[in-house]
């Protein structure tokens, strides 16, 4: 646990804004249209890169353009990717087993300040990639477990208290769906899949799906942890990010 603390003041977060108050979850939205999802999602494929990554990456360049730091400044951020574990099991499940069989890798990432985002995108996908390879989802299942409950036991060892674990968590895999006539019957104009973060957690997560072939993007945070007028501007520059990463893809 002092490993845990020590290493967790080095990394880099959003500025909090009150950590002591009683905290809830409150929603951004990020989405994008049809067209500039495509060009996205072939810009990915072209790299090799998941849909997590880039979105990881944008968050993380959002981030620190929040803070307005000189180019050259170092600051290191932590990715949390969510991993389904349900093709691993003996026997397998399928993906829309009710449950949830996820386990988590955490990776640290440098930036400077006027990153490339594909080249930020490979290499925190890259990270998660060979922690994977090397079974990290199952091998530090454990550890991070009982890290977890210590940091619930013990918040004061937590950058300023606030229980933050990390500045992203983003899911592996991104959700594929079509609306449907089941919507129209049950009179459903809209739908998102989100879950709490106020406890313990990051400082965004982010739930990502394709909707009809457009990005939509549940964007998480503690409230008054962080506030929603700069966490407005964050999503509002990880879209930005995205949007002018397809030109570029």
């Amino acid at each position: 646990m002092l490993g845990y603390s020590l290493n967790s003041f080095r990394l880099s977060n959003l500025n909090f804004h009150d950590a002591s108050s009683p905290r809830s979850s409150q929603v951004i939205r990020l989405q994008m249209n049809a067209d500039d999802t495509d060009q996205l999602l072939k810009a990915c494929k072209s790299r090799d890169v998941k849909l997590s990554g880039v979105l990881a990456a944008a968050g993380i360049v959002a981030a620190r353009s929040s803070k307005e730091l000189p180019d050259g400044q170092w600051e290191k951020y932590s990715v949390t990717t969510l991993v389904d574990c349900r093709p691993f099991l003996e026997p397998s499940l399928p993906c829309n087993h009710i449950g949830f069989y996820h386990s988590a890798i955490i990776n640290s990432h440098d930036i400077k300040g006027g990153e490339n985002i594909w080249d930020l995108a490979e290499r925190t996908h890259k990270s998660f990639e060979n922690a994977k390879n090397s079974n990290k989802h199952f091998t530090d299942m454990g550890d991070l477990n009982f890290l977890m409950l210590r940091a619930l036991e013990n918040p004061g060892l937590t950058p300023s208290g606030s229980l933050r674990t990390c500045l992203i968590s983003v899911f592996e895999d991104a959700i594929f769906d079509q609306s449907n006539e089941q919507w129209e019957e049950l009179g459903l104009e809209d739908c998102l899949g989100c879950a709490s973060v106020h406890g313990i957690g990051p400082a965004i997560a982010i739930f990502h799906k394709v909707q009809d072939g457009e990005l939509d993007c549940a964007c998480v945070y503690p409230s008054p942890l962080l506030q929603r007028e700069p966490m407005n501007g964050v999503v509002e520059t990880m879209k930005k990010v995205l949007v002018e990463g397809c030109s570029m893809g």
